[in-house]
């Protein structure tokens, strides 16, 4: 049984060899399968598992470490001839005491700048995927974070998404520095601008939004935008529920129109008509009028109903700033109200604002898509 000391100088606790590094290793293989994406990672396979040296210089004492691990807040490092491990707790002393040799990488920087990406990753990968299971040590410790950020700042700019999601599913979020959430809303952006919204929709449903980690709600809520304007609509509605138990209470009524909104585009108005119904009608003047009657409007739209939807709809348009961020697909719905009541010329009209007033919004392109749908419009006949 270990003992561990967390006073300011660290004592090493020794353990029993052979036996846990079997387990370890088990068990390293049996998380490995759990959490890995599809494809495979050769350089994982080569480089993942591999030992870290890290110089200790304790008041001029100077050892070198052999990292193996990282758990409970203490660093694991193997001794000279693997006959034990000690087990460090990481504070700002040991940090201060901790050098990595990266000696090879100095030149890393200028390389980045020339956007020599394929040189800079064969640089990387041999000495920065080791630091990968590392990822979870205090945010102080940054000669470690640093390389691991620049590598998947490499992998971005280079476009390899695959291997930078790859190296995202062995991260805790949770549990790390909020500096790889931001690297994980860069991955979930890329996706997202590709219009690969299945991995980009998996980025956002792991990215913690919680506490320290508020901060990443916005960019959560910019993908759901994002995946209900191109129709995903089961992708976010799990988003919306994780983000409504981590808002404030004065912003958990505004989370909670868009999941019932959510719900209704994806055809599940059984499950979100009670929500809508329990809803008290804001105020006319209030921003979240317009919001209350396109979600409205949008059941009585997928009930079928689009003289009623068309009311309310329009009526919430009224009262809406050109700047909501719902007024596209207000318009979008608006105009599929007309054109499915035979109103083409109308339907034709809205649509082209949409893409006129909005070309940057998703919605721009439903409605150049459903524009083309329309019949094409008549010569007017000269008069005699």
């Amino acid at each position: 049984m270990s003992h561990r000391n967390t006073s300011s100088f660290p004592l090493p606790t020794l353990h029993m060899s052979s036996q846990i590094k079997k387990i370890r290793s088990l068990a390293l293989l049996c998380a490995g399968l759990s959490v890995a994406p599809l494809f495979g990672n050769q350089y994982w396979d080569q480089y993942g598992a591999q030992a870290v040296s890290i110089q200790q210089n304790n008041n001029g004492a100077v050892q070198t470490l052999k990292f193996v691990d990282y758990k409970d807040g203490m660093l694991i490092a193997q001794l000279d001839g693997g006959v034990g491990e000690i087990s460090l707790p990481v504070n700002d002393y040991l940090v201060s005491t901790l050098r990595l040799n990266l000696g090879s990488l100095s030149r890393v920087p200028a390389m980045m700048e020339q956007q020599n990406y394929v040189g800079v990753l064969t640089l990387l990968r041999p000495t920065v995927y080791p630091l990968i299971k590392f990822h979870k040590v205090p945010d102080s410790f940054t000669q470690l974070h640093t390389p691991i950020q620049t590598l998947f700042e490499a992998l971005l700019k280079s476009d390899n998404l695959e291997e930078a999601q790859f190296l995202l599913s062995k991260l805790d979020l949770p549990q790390a520095p909020n500096r790889y959430s931001q690297i994980a809303i860069g991955i979930m952006n890329a996706y997202l601008a590709k219009g690969n919204y299945s991995q980009a929709a998996q980025i956002a449903q792991n990215l913690p939004v919680s506490g320290q980690y508020a901060s990443n709600i916005r960019p959560v809520i910019d993908a759901a935008d994002a995946l209900r304007g191109a129709g995903e609509y089961e992708a976010v509605i799990p988003l919306y529920q994780r983000i409504e138990g981590a808002v404030a209470d004065n912003l958990k009524g505004n989370v909670r129109m868009w999941l019932a909104y959510s719900l209704v585009l994806a055809d599940r108005v059984d499950e979100a008509s009670p929500m809508i119904d329990a809803m008290e009608q804001p105020d006319p003047k209030d921003r979240q009028f317009s919001l209350y009657q396109l979600l409205h409007g949008s059941r009585a739209h997928r009930q079928g109903d689009y003289n009623l939807a068309l009311d309310v709809l329009t009526r919430g348009f009224v009262k809406a700033q050109a700047s909501y961020a719902w007024v596209p697909e207000m318009l979008y719905l608006i105009g599929d109200c007309y054109a499915r009541s035979a109103k083409e010329t109308a339907a034709r009209n809205v649509w082209t604002e949409i893409v006129t007033l909005y070309p940057n919004s998703p919605w721009a392109q439903r409605a150049q898509e459903s524009l083309d749908q329309l019949p094409p419009v008549e010569p007017e006949t000269p008069s005699a």
